[in-house]
């Protein structure tokens, strides 16, 4: 029997939780990756840290060929369940050799090899990147403030990730922008649309998160 993200849902309490967030997070996302498109290139897209895949959803709705990626055995099922192409990637080793393929676009969100107070492991894993990427290829990182965390000292801040990328000479900077003011939590089919303006609006006033576009340097 195929399994379905409901079943899985179901019978484990932290995926079930993980798809309520992204659910939560979509009705923002959807606008979000519409501004993003015109800083992608044609050609496969890896998600790195998908969790459940809700991204990779939409990414393959409007046309992308995309594969979700995670450590966690039950979240790469879980993806899968999406009917989304599904992989099983650690980034601090060679993705190439755990995927089988290079890429057009790389995207990550909040992954702990690449905000964690380790320079050396953050270099580490934007080399694993550099070398999954097609050349000119572009890498995508959404990094969270961590103020909300238990220990924000043990991660490195958003602006601090940017310059790590920028020191290793692998990429050249396309964009770096401020996203997300309002909780998802706030969000609802009838006020996305207005709550998305208001993000887009207020992002430079006050944000949660930053995003920046590289491109690969290099062969």
């Amino acid at each position: 029997m195929q399994e379905t993200l409901e079943s899985l849902s179901l019978a484990d309490r932290s995926i079930r939780e993980r798809v309520n967030t992204g659910r939560r997070h979509a009705l923002r996302d959807r606008s979000f990756l519409s501004n993003l498109a015109h800083y992608l290139r044609p050609g496969p897209f890896l998600e790195l840290g998908a969790s459940t895949g809700h991204l990779a959803a939409i990414l393959r709705e409007r046309g992308y060929d995309v594969t979700a990626s995670e450590v966690e055995p039950k979240l790469v099922r879980a993806i899968a369940a999406r009917g989304v192409n599904a992989a099983l990637v650690d980034a601090t080793r060679d993705i190439v050799a755990q995927t089988g393929e290079t890429y057009a676009n790389i995207l990550a969100q909040a992954v702990s090899p690449l905000i964690r107070r380790d320079r050396g492991q953050v270099v580490a894993t934007l080399e694993r990147i550099h070398a999954a990427l097609d050349p000119s290829g572009r890498f995508i990182n959404i990094g969270p403030y961590a103020w909300r965390q238990p220990d924000p000292g043990s991660f490195f801040s958003p602006r601090e990730q940017v310059e790590i990328t920028r020191s290793t000479g692998l990429f050249r900077m396309i964009a770096c922008f401020p996203h997300q003011v309002l909780p998802p939590d706030f969000y609802r089919r009838w006020n996305a649309p207005l709550l998305n303006m208001l993000d887009h609006k207020l992002a430079y006033v006050a944000s949660t998160r930053l995003v920046w576009v590289v491109e690969k340097i290099g062969p």
